[in-house]
């Protein structure tokens, strides 16, 4: 069954139960350890239309090449390059007949159980958040690929007493190994940020949980201020340090990219679309469009 995203609705958002459902496959079966691998050619229409996944990807190009839109920046995919997806964001993939890639598919709630830093982590991904596809050496796509291979021979072994603590094993040195690999390659680019506290990220990725679920209808620092029980300076000052960008730029980038993407791949008119991302009418959306994006709702959508 075919993905597909009714283009006058929004942007849909899937489970990776639902995507396995989409592709006849038992998600009880596929998902009994909390995740799964693929190492196959992709259904090349599963992705056709933009959508969000809830789920973590890890994995390599093994063959052929894809056009990947990743927030609406495009990347290309070919052999021997790394990719890394994260949960809810916006993705689309046109990719030729021979596209194989090799991955880990990983649920949140997966995530959740396995002993990683994820503080640690923070500063890489947010390094990488833009720009998720990175090429690899042959050496290096088999080094990988040699811990991806690990974890699909023990998620496709049969259970016994220790089978969930050797797959999460694998998979969190998969995730390690992965960092590993970006942080060798973001040596070429500027030094590393300095470690996050724990505080800063804490409230960092409570901030980026409430932006989630919360900006088509708040864009006030003050609203996502009080439901951290933090004054907006303080908020505002501890996110410009963790990441580099200010609480308004994070919500107006999120309102910005979900507008521009209903503008190009929906039949919604500008007047739902202001509506939806709860503008109080078409005329303060425009306004407001053409201050961050430098056109108006109208002309970009006429540019895509």
């Amino acid at each position: 069954m075919e993905l597909t995203n009714n283009p006058t609705e929004e942007i849909p958002c899937f489970t990776l139960a639902q995507l396995l459902s989409m592709q006849g496959a038992s998600p009880e079966r596929e998902l009994a350890k909390g995740c799964m691998t693929a190492n196959n050619n992709l259904q090349r229409r599963l992705f056709r239309y933009p959508c969000r996944i809830d789920a973590l990807f890890i994995g390599v190009c093994t063959e052929g090449e894809a056009e990947i839109s990743f927030n609406l920046n495009n990347f290309r995919l070919s052999k021997d390059s790394m990719f890394i997806y994260a949960p809810k964001n916006i993705i689309q993939v046109h990719s030729d007949e021979r596209f194989c890639a090799h991955m880990v598919i990983i649920t949140p709630e997966f995530m959740q159980r396995l002993n990683v830093d994820i503080k640690r982590m923070m500063p890489l991904f947010l390094r990488y958040a833009n720009r998720p596809c990175i090429e690899l050496s042959e050496e290096e796509c088999r080094t990988f690929r040699r811990f991806l291979s690990q974890v699909e021979q023990e998620l496709a072994a049969p259970d016994t007493p220790f089978s969930r603590d050797v797959v999460d094993a694998l998979v969190t040195a998969t995730i390690y190994k992965s960092c590993d690999t970006l942080t060798l390659h973001a040596e070429e680019q500027a030094s590393p940020e300095p470690p996050i506290r724990s505080r800063n990220e804490f409230y960092f990725k409570e901030f980026m949980r409430l932006l989630n679920e919360n900006y088509k209808s708040e864009r006030s620092v003050l609203f996502y201020a009080q439901k951290l029980c933090i004054t907006p300076k303080y908020l505002t000052s501890l996110i410009k340090r963790v990441s580099g960008k200010s609480v308004s730029e994070w919500i107006d980038n999120y309102v910005i990219l979900e507008a521009k993407t209903l503008l190009k791949s929906s039949n919604m008119s500008i007047q739902e679309i202001a509506y939806y991302l709860n503008f109080p009418n078409q005329s303060f959306f425009g306004c407001y469009f053409k201050r961050h994006a430098g056109l108006s709702p109208s002309q970009y959508k006429l540019k895509s």
